[in-house]
């Protein structure tokens, strides 16, 4: 099955898991087409899904890199010594994030730490669509909307909202705020069943 530039892969594909442990690699990973179970932890678990009865299918791991380098979402090189270096392409970092903004969450379980994180942004017309999906993300993930642009939780969120503003691309458009205490808060520990 053919895929077109911009149609989005499968979730669970192997192309996406591809992409996901070259992310989880650090954009770069060498792997042998000769040996290629004999890699590191990280490599193994790359090819795992391309193993079937205990032989690696070579011909269809070449066939998805081909496709991931035709949508520009890698770069990979065979060497003569019977490795394959595959690289992850700023777009394709872009492409293994957007898969990971389904199943981002907020980690509620912890102990509030008395901190509540004020989010605001003021993200420009140009980017209007950036813009309704971050506020549309921040309410999935129950930020309290203070007005359209303001946002606030007692959630620890960083990593969260970094990740958010880098899929985006709008990171110079938002601040948080840590506050400790502000006029209204009781209505807001009620909302988050704090005590």
């Amino acid at each position: 099955m053919a895929v077109g530039k911009n149609t989005k892969m499968p979730k669970k594909s192997k192309p996406v898991q591809i992409l996901k442990y070259l992310l989880l690699g650090g954009g770069v990973v060498t792997l042998s087409l000769l040996a290629p179970q004999s890699g590191a932890r990280l490599v193994h678990a790359l090819v795992k899904a391309y193993i079937r009865k205990k032989q690696f299918e070579r011909n269809i791991f070449l066939r998805d890199l081909k496709r991931l380098r035709v949508r520009t979402l890698i770069e990979y090189r065979e060497l003569p010594d019977g490795e394959v270096k595959i690289t992850l392409t700023k777009e394709g970092r872009r492409e293994v994030l957007k898969y990971n903004l389904d199943t981002i969450k907020l980690d509620t379980a912890r102990p509030w730490d008395g901190l509540w994180r004020l989010m605001m942004f003021d993200i420009p017309h140009s980017k209007k669509r950036a813009r309704d999906a971050l506020r549309k993300k921040l309410m999935n993930l129950r930020f309290y909307p203070v007005q359209k642009s303001v946002f606030i939780t007692p959630y620890e969120c960083e990593k969260e909202i970094d990740f958010l503003a880098s899929i985006f691309d709008v990171r110079d458009h938002l601040l948080i705020f840590y506050v400790k205490k502000f006029e209204g808060e009781e209505k807001l520990k009620r909302h988050f069943n704090l005590s």
